[in-house]
């Protein structure tokens, strides 16, 4: 499976540490228009929801195809 680098700016910072990040496979809106957020240029969306305890990313019980889509 080949993966393309994104970087994407998202408001997970207190909820996630960047090594609870790693290895996760998530779901994320890539076909976005890029925008600037806290000075960094964004090229995409995480998808999360909240909990009783914050926020959850979107994820998967099996691997995905890469872009394969959501339905």
């Amino acid at each position: 499976m080949r993966s393309a680098l994104r970087e994407i700016v998202a408001g997970i910072g207190k909820d996630y540490k960047p090594a609870e990040l790693v290895g996760k496979t998530i779901v994320v809106v890539a076909n976005l228009k890029p925008a600037k957020l806290m000075g960094v240029e964004s090229r995409g969306m995480l998808l999360a929801t909240d909990t009783e305890e914050g926020l959850t990313l979107l994820g998967f019980d099996r691997p995905p195809k890469t872009g394969a889509k959501i339905r």
